[in-house]
């Protein structure tokens, strides 16, 4: 009679060639059979395949890791990753308010910072402290907010009556604004970025100004302005601190989407492209110094390769709405915020179409003016609240709403 053979028996680089064989899931029952098992399935070896192309967990970024919170291991890559995909996560209200406003935020690996009115607040992310609100100066502030951006140690605002302020992200005293600029511009300014010691503003009457970083001292007139002749609504600096992208609303005599050489402030690459008539860019992100991906009233994402100046890439909204802003893992993954129903759409770069839908606030009709997400948690900025879903949990619901909206496409 011959001996019987045992799975658990078997040396460990034979068991590592089985499960490569097995489902992730899987791998999970597995891990619960033996102490052996558990040790095997829990190391990375496994999981280094299964991680290297996920949605979202990826990580392969600096500039990703530098606002995820927290980083994920190689086993837990796949699950959170899984979680996004089929709409499991659990979703709460960071804040809420009555008034109605076109917030913004921005996020960073412990805060969320967020815009709203005369209004900037940072809440922190890490544990015991999640949650306490960080409340700058109202009466510093003045004017609403239109849009900010948080880089190094500053953040740089602009708002509705034309000022640039730049403030600090730790208190100094009892004061966080470091300088304000209170003429910078003749109008709301809707767009501002900063790279090194330069920052980049774009204001309604169609004004791009950049400027070298002030101290407290004294103000320096900007370095340069560019009229554009059309209503600005975005800037962004490329990576390498060499040209910045200006995005406008499509209705002047120009196309709406100019990339221009900060030194010299010149038109730095033609960018080739049919526009239609209002097809302005509301935002827009380098994912890498070639790389600029762009969103608005068209209703696409647009992927423009500066090396040849043309769209090599695009992706449509599933319900044609405006897309108002957009956040990226600078690898695959896209996320955009909707003109209707507090929408966010996930995308896969490597795909056609979209992954999964999630809706902020089924009861409320508004945009998502800002969202911004790491490997864990997806936020979006509607006109009263500030939403976080968290996909890094095992026990939630399956909220899989690209089934549904699939259903009501093929029998409508």
């Amino acid at each position: 009679m011959t001996g019987v053979w045992r799975l658990d028996s078997l040396p460990s680089d034979v068991l590592i060639l089985i499960f490569n064989y097995c489902h992730a899931f899987d791998l999970v029952r597995l891990s619960e059979v033996c102490t052996r098992f558990y040790d095997i399935i829990h190391d990375d070896t496994l999981w280094k395949k299964r991680s290297n192309q996920p949605l979202v967990t990826n990580q392969a970024s600096a500039k990703f890791r530098e606002r995820c919170n927290p980083l994920l291991c190689l086993r837990k890559k796949w699950h959170v990753s899984h979680n996004w995909q089929y709409g499991r996560y659990k979703k709460k209200f960071i804040f809420s308010q009555k008034a109605k406003l076109m917030p913004w935020l921005q996020l960073t690996d412990d805060i969320l910072w967020w815009s709203g009115g005369d209004r900037l607040c940072g809440f922190r992310r890490s544990e015991p402290l999640r949650g306490t609100v960080l409340v700058f100066n109202e009466n510093d502030i003045g004017s609403d907010i239109c849009k900010f951006v948080v880089k190094d140690e500053y953040i740089v605002s602009g708002h509705r009556d034309g000022s640039l302020k730049l403030w600090t992200k730790a208190k100094r005293g009892d004061d966080h604004i470091c300088f304000s600029i209170d003429r910078a511009h003749s109008s709301d300014v809707n767009a501002v970025d900063k790279i090194g010691q330069i920052i980049v503003s774009g204001a309604g009457d169609g004004i791009v100004k950049v400027w070298k970083l002030p101290n407290r001292r004294y103000t320096e007139p900007a370095l340069a302005s560019i009229n554009v002749r059309d209503r600005i609504w975005s800037v962004v600096a490329d990576p390498t601190g060499l040209k910045f992208a200006v995005g406008s609303s499509g209705n002047g005599d120009g196309p709406p989407l100019n990339i221009f050489d900060i030194e010299c402030c010149s038109i730095s690459d033609i960018v080739k492209h049919n526009w239609r008539r209002g097809a302005g860019i509301l935002d827009m992100v380098w994912d890498n110094p070639h790389t600029l991906l762009t969103c608005g009233y068209d209703t696409y994402i647009r992927k423009w390769d500066m090396r040849c100046g043309m769209c090599v890439s695009s992706w449509a909204d599933p319900t044609s709405a405006t897309l108002y802003c957009i956040s990226s893992d600078y690898q695959h993954t896209l996320v955009s915020g909707t003109q209707f129903n507090c929408k966010a759409v996930l995308w896969d770069q490597r795909q056609k179409h979209y992954i999964q839908l999630y809706f902020m606030n089924l009861r409320m009709s508004s945009p998502i003016y800002s969202i911004s997400f790491d490997s864990c948690h997806l936020y979006g900025a509607t006109d009263q609240h500030l939403a976080e879903l968290t996909f890094s949990g095992y026990s939630y619901e399956e909220i899989n709403y690209r089934e549904m909206l699939t259903y009501e496409f093929v029998h409508v």
